[in-house]
């Protein structure tokens, strides 16, 4: 019994030391850069009814240094509209659209 133990331990304490001489092999490397993203999407201003990212706020996360690299569809709403001289109601669509920014990370030294 003290046989299996002391080989348990010394199998764990290889195991241990061969992954703390990995570590540098298995960390990013400082060289590859890393980024952090950021989303501007709609925000619902009442129920089912959306507010359309304003285009000030879209520039101005350009001049802090973001990147755009993604415009989606957030929402598409439809909408039935009846006019008064039709009989049948128009489906009006109204497409409110998400931005995807990113910039790369500075790392702490």
């Amino acid at each position: 019994m003290k046989r299996a133990i002391a080989v348990l331990v010394c199998i764990c304490g290889a195991a241990a030391a061969l992954l703390w001489g990995q570590r540098d092999r298995l960390a990013p490397s400082r060289e590859t850069p890393t980024w952090e993203y950021r989303a501007l999407v709609p925000v619902e201003v009442g129920p089912g009814v959306y507010q359309q990212v304003e285009w000030y706020q879209v520039t101005s996360l350009g001049d802090q240094g973001w990147e755009l690299v993604s415009v989606t569809p957030w929402v598409i709403r439809n909408d039935e509209r009846k006019y008064k001289s039709e009989e049948m109601p128009r489906v009006i669509t109204q497409n409110y659209l998400a931005y995807y920014f990113k910039r790369a990370r500075t790392l702490p030294k």
